[in-house]
């Protein structure tokens, strides 16, 4: 489902495949997290997962979502008390080639699944190690967030391992990268759309580049590889077979060796043996 208010700011949520379901206009200044429960009754949806971000966590959205049958994985604020919660990290997992450790604990009918990234954990110290230098904070709030860089905490009602409920969740970021970048596209050329009809017309173009996005997400998906590839992954690795056409002359450049194994694990059928 995708809706947008008249200022051209989009948002989603995906179903099983991951395929977008609507595409719908909201009226003026609405927020977002004001539309999720009416979408939802809207939709009659139901015995659903709803990966939703840190705009969403409000107690009294995620009860809506329960009372509704449905479920939710949600992240937390880094000033949530959940992270005051002692959770073993048990289970370690590749995640694109990042280390990832995991653990889960259940607490009064929710469970709580608690990551760490040495990789973010280390660029989010040099970030608050920069921000030091630059003094827009001190030294004793640098070493207080440094306790929990690099961490990771979920709220559900879901009872999966943590690594079904991390790369769940990162497949949801995909696409919100992609949604990012098309909001910003639209922000950026809002001065040569005329009107309105213009404006939905723009964002329904992007609409259709996301659908196809997310259809290469769900074949990695089937393959089993959304730990190790992206869409951007693949489409690179692919772009390197090219097709030549020329005063009736048509021919497909070789196909590298790298290429023909990711098709093959992807079981796709693109290039000519």
């Amino acid at each position: 489902m995708c809706r947008t208010r008249e200022n051209d700011q989009p948002r989603r949520a995906g179903s099983e495949n991951l395929q977008k379901e609507r595409y719908v206009i909201i009226p003026g200044s609405v927020k977002d997290v004001k539309t999720l429960l009416p979408s939802m009754d809207e939709l009659q949806l139901e015995d659903a997962i709803l990966i939703v971000d840190r705009g969403f966590v409000s107690e009294e959205v995620l009860q809506g979502i329960f009372e509704r049958n449905c479920s939710a994985v949600v992240p937390q604020r880094r000033n949530s008390t959940y992270f005051e919660t002692r959770i073993h990290l048990k289970e370690k997992f590749l995640y694109h080639k990042r280390l990832i450790r995991g653990g889960k604990r259940e607490m009064r009918g929710k469970f709580l699944y608690l990551f760490e990234d040495k990789d973010l954990e280390l660029e989010e110290f040099k970030t608050l190690f920069k921000n030091v230098k630059k003094g827009d904070i001190t030294e004793n709030e640098a070493k207080s967030r440094e306790k929990l860089a690099g961490r990771i905490l979920f709220v559900s009602n879901v009872d999966k391992p943590p690594q079904e409920i991390y790369e769940l969740y990162k497949t949801r970021d995909l696409v919100e990268r992609f949604f990012d970048t098309l909001k910003n596209e639209v922000q950026a050329d809002v001065l040569y759309l005329g009107d309105r009809s213009a404006v939905c017309g723009h964002l329904f173009v992007g609409f259709l580049c996301l659908y196809l996005y997310c259809k290469l997400q769900a074949v990695i998906k089937r393959a089993g590889l959304t730990s190790e590839y992206s869409p951007k992954d693949v489409l690179l690795i692919f772009s390197k077979v090219m097709r030549i056409s020329y005063d009736g002359f048509d021919q497909i450049t070789e196909v590298p060796k790298k290429v023909r194994e990711l098709e093959k694990k992807l079981k796709l059928d693109l290039f000519p043996k």
